[in-house]
């Protein structure tokens, strides 16, 4: 079932209201019209967070009985009292370019939920482009900003196809991707519980040798359980052998490269290249429509690495909270 989404406020004076997501079935109908879906607002995204101690409110925002937005909030008790709530990349709304006097109303009527203190301190990614307009726009809601840069990274459109996605890439990204093609590497793609191991094992061991803390291999485990079917390990073998793997999950007509390791041998086989391009084609012809490349920092090698591929770029706007 669809829901008719919202197009234009008929009332400057009527309020936003919220309600609750009736269930799963209701929130994968609203995320399957997404113009530009988020991996962290899909429901499985929501249940495997509950593994790390959150609880999950999947909230719909509507103006005269039609649908504007969604938004799903992890929400942290003590006690069983809610002390504090996150949201990240959300709420999204239901019809692209949204006029901001839509997106206004949604984050005044999100910021009421909070007014009165009960509900703890609220932090929140928006799901809104970087720019002066939403920045005011989050001021006239209520929120403040909290000075932690927001969300960065490109879109491939899969919709292009395998020849127009190749002809995009820079040169040298192309010229690397052509050696990785000459050099005998082959692509797999799995969901069985051998790969899964084989690549938490990696991730963990990654974490630990770099010494800094990443996705959780428990919250992994969560999502893999949440969405079986959409959760990918996706390698490159070299003489049989993996020299670079990377976790991919399918949500709502997209995938999002979540995690990724390179062993001693990927950079000289160029199998990070290889990787990332045949994951995105495996997606493609998974029947997925967009491919995330699951953000970046233009400062840094891997960053500008992920830049080269030329896919759609989108920064999002800097995290907010209110009380």
């Amino acid at each position: 079932m669809h829901h008719a989404a919202f197009v234009a406020p008929r009332g400057a004076h009527t309020a936003c209201t919220v309600r609750h997501a009736a269930d799963r079935g209701e929130w994968d109908d609203f995320q399957a019209i997404l113009p530009a879906p988020h991996l962290t607002q899909s429901w499985g995204y929501g249940e495997a967070k509950r593994a790390e101690g959150w609880d999950v409110d999947r909230l719909v925002f509507e103006l005269d009985g039609q649908a504007l937005a969604l938004c799903q909030v992890l929400i942290k008790r003590v006690l069983g009292l809610p002390v504090a709530a996150r949201i990240n990349r959300g709420p999204q709304f239901l019809v692209p370019h949204a006029a901001a006097d839509v997106m206004c109303e949604v984050y005044k009527a999100l910021r009421r939920r909070w007014s009165l203190g009960r509900r703890g301190l609220l932090l929140l990614a928006p799901g809104l482009e970087d720019g002066d307009v939403q920045r005011s726009l989050m001021r006239r809601a209520g929120f403040r900003p909290r000075g932690v840069a927001g969300w960065c990274s490109a879109v491939l459109d899969l919709r292009l196809g395998e020849a127009a996605l190749r002809a995009g890439l820079a040169a040298n990204w192309r010229n690397h991707l052509k050696v990785s093609e000459r050099g005998g590497l082959v692509f797999d793609m799995s969901t069985s519980e051998e790969a899964r191991e084989w690549m938490l094992a990696r991730h963990a061991g990654h974490m630990e040798e770099k010494g800094f803390s990443g996705t959780s291999v428990g919250f992994l485990r969560a999502l893999q359980r949440h969405v079986p079917d959409d959760f990918f390990v996706c390698r490159a073998l070299l003489d049989d052998q993996p020299v670079a793997g990377m976790i991919v999950v399918r949500f709502a007509r997209s995938a999002e490269y979540f995690v990724g390791w390179y062993g001693p041998e990927a950079r000289r086989s160029k199998a990070g290249n290889f990787l990332l391009w045949n994951a995105a084609q495996a997606m493609r012809g998974q029947g997925c429509e967009r491919f995330d490349l699951g953000g970046y920092s233009s400062s840094d090698g891997y960053g500008r690495f992920k830049q080269d591929m030329r896919g759609s770029e989108y920064r999002l706007l800097e995290e907010w909270q209110c009380f």
